[in-house]
């Protein structure tokens, strides 16, 4: 039976957390968290237990969640949302629009804003990334990829594949940012780090759906003439601890995505985003070069300017100045 559309959610804190034994204490606490829900347990399961924790970045609530016992849950039409699956371990049952979806390790289900969902069968000690997503958020980001209007809502293909190309790369994003809801002051949080991330999550989520306006979105962009990488250029070294997207930085240079990354490697023989975290090295190596040893450390600079990876911000570094951060930091 389909649970009918139910009173606002509440507002959650932007980082929520839940244990529970109780199915209905359970139900009640996931349709706070998500939607209005109704959740069972089916024949010969063992003990019940579910564990949530949840994350909002931006438009997007993300929630690690895990029960302990075969369930199903009911909901109604997601309306101003889209919802995606991605199983870590163990598989999910479910129907949208009369399309029948195992979502497994290999692939995730997808649901969009219109039809009834019947979550047949939740495997017992499945853990699956939940990904609420606000239906303007990701119908605005289309359209400033594509850089013109689309009819809503987004036919969204009820699956995709997480083996490889995009749809591995949404996967390891979507895993990237649960491991940040348990941290203490998750990195994610900070702007210049969290809205690319989220930015990055619906681009990802869009190459790797198939819907109706996925080839064109996808389609090499036109060339553009050198005053647009030189406005784009000119914002990122103007203010280069902004949260930029590559959207953002395609309307600041007056063209499509795809056209300013085909004139970025034309010109520059680099990507827009690349560029930026050139820039932002730059940052890094000047204000190392100038800070007290005994007053600053490499991550917290690190972090300041955007670079979230240590690893990978340590080995870029090492690239562009023949030396590891730290070397500069002590450096007289």
């Amino acid at each position: 039976m389909v649970v009918s559309p139910a009173a606002a959610v509440p507002a959650l804190p932007w980082r929520f957390s839940t244990r529970t034994f109780d199915l209905d204490e359970a139900s009640e606490q996931g349709a706070e968290t998500y939607y209005p829900l109704r959740m069972g347990l089916l024949r010969g399961t063992g003990r019940f237990k579910m564990a949530i924790d949840a994350m909002q970045l931006g438009p997007v609530l993300l929630g690690d969640c895990r029960f302990d016992a075969d369930i199903t849950m009911d909901f109604a039409e997601l309306r101003n949302f889209y919802h995606l699956n991605v199983p870590l371990s163990g598989h999910l049952d479910s129907t949208n629009l009369r399309n029948a979806v195992t979502a497994t390790t290999e692939r995730a289900v997808l649901y969009g804003p219109t039809g009834d969902i019947r979550l047949r069968r939740w495997g017992a000690r499945s853990r699956i990334l939940c990904v609420k997503i606000r239906r303007d958020a990701l119908e605005a980001e289309l359209e400033r990829l594509l850089q013109r209007s689309v009819r809503s809502p987004i036919r969204l293909a009820s699956s995709l594949e997480l083996t490889g190309g995009y749809g591995r790369m949404l996967r390891d994003l979507a895993r990237l940012l649960a491991g940040q809801i348990r941290q203490e002051e998750p990195l994610a949080r900070q702007e210049i780090i969290g809205a690319p991330l989220w930015h990055s999550l619906l681009d990802l989520l869009l190459a790797a759906a198939d819907h109706e306006h996925r080839d064109e979105l996808l389609a090499p962009g036109p060339p553009c003439r050198a005053p647009a990488v030189d406005r784009a250029v000119e914002a990122m070294r103007a203010a280069p601890q902004t949260p930029f997207t590559a959207a953002d930085l395609a309307e600041i240079a007056g063209v499509s995505i795809r056209t300013l990354q085909a004139a970025f490697q034309r010109h520059l023989d680099v990507s827009p985003m690349a560029y930026l975290r050139n820039v932002r090295l730059e940052g890094v190596h000047a204000e190392l070069a100038a800070a007290d040893p005994t007053r600053t450390t490499v991550t917290e600079v690190a972090h300041r300017w955007g670079f979230m990876h240590l690893g990978r911000f340590a080995e870029a570094y090492g690239r562009k100045y023949g030396d590891p951060p730290s070397r500069t930091l002590k450096s007289p």
